[in-house]
Parts: C-alpha cells; structure tokens; sequence
C-alpha cells in the first residue's frame, strides 16, 4: 500500500469520530461544532495531502484513483445526512441524487480496476463540486453561530448543483 492510499483510506476512518460528533451536537452539545469543524478541515487537508503525495512519490494507482473519490463521497455523506437530519439541509432530493451518480460511478471504478483497465479520474468539474459542495455544507453547519445569510447559503446551493449537473454530464459523456 502506498503512502498516499493511505491517506485516502484515513479519510474514510475520521468519518468515524465525525459522526460521533455530530451525535453529540445533536443531543446538544454545541461545543462540539468547532471540534466538528477542525476534523472537517483534517479530513480537506488529507484530500489534497493524498494527491500531492502520489504525484511526488509517483505512486499514482488505480486503488488510488478508486480509494480518493469513495472517501471524499463517505465524508461529504456523513455530513449531508447529519445536515438532512438536523434540517439544516432540507433537500433530501440533492442526497439521494449525488447517493446514486456516486453509487453508479464507484461500481464503474471498481469494474474498470479488475478488468485491468484504466479507472478514470475525477475531472476538473467534479473536483469544483466537491470543494463548493464543501464550502455549503460548511456553511449550513456553521450558519448560526457565524451569522451567515440566507443568501449565500442558497447561492452556494444553487452553484452546487449547478456543478453537480455539470460533472455528471462530464462523467457520462
């Protein structure tokens, strides 16, 4: 395993102490938030950590190209179901559409890893989703006790899936 899959898969394991978290908030707890948000901006850092790595180590895989999207999906779902939950975010719509494109892309990948041939990677479009998708997510949760409006909370919204749409005709296309 490479130093960067390793990274990745990391990502997958601090979704855990996330929903944790996001457990306690619920109940609560709102002090928690901000240790909420630290993690979230772990689990960026490792985003971008994880890439860098393959590149400089040259130790771009296939696992890789599979591990990193699945990783970024789990955490973006855990906080869109706490998001959903709380009513923070009340476009149920939004989870289960991105659930099925992701669902669909992942079965791709993995097909595409065993039968030896190339798996695709993320494009350009995917990754100015994710990192939108992030910041509205970020802004949901943090909406209150950061005061921020209506407006750039809807507009974030609309970009998103702006981009959603977009990526996903670039997926397919």
């Amino acid at each position: 395993m490479t130093l960067a899959n390793a990274i990745s898969i990391s990502r997958i394991v601090l979704a855990i102490p996330l929903v944790l978290l996001f457990e306690d908030i619920s109940k609560g707890e709102l002090g928690k938030l901000w240790w909420a948000f630290g993690l979230i901006i772990i689990i960026i850092l490792t985003d971008f950590l994880d890439g860098y790595v393959a590149r400089k180590a040259e130790e771009t895989t296939n696992f890789g190209k599979l591990i990193d999207p699945v990783a970024d999906k789990v955490c973006m779902m855990v906080v869109m179901i706490y998001l959903i939950i709380s009513y923070k975010l009340p476009f149920l719509l939004f989870f289960v559409t991105l659930a099925i494109r992701d669902v669909f892309l992942i079965i791709i990948g993995v097909y595409l890893m065993f039968s030896q041939e190339e798996v695709f990677q993320s494009n350009r479009s995917g990754k100015w989703f994710m990192g939108i998708t992030a910041l509205m997510m970020t802004f949901f949760l943090f909406q209150d006790s950061l005061g921020i409006s209506g407006y750039v909370l809807w507009t974030t919204y609309l970009i998103s899936m702006l981009l959603f749409a977009f990526s996903t005709f670039e997926y397919i296309r």
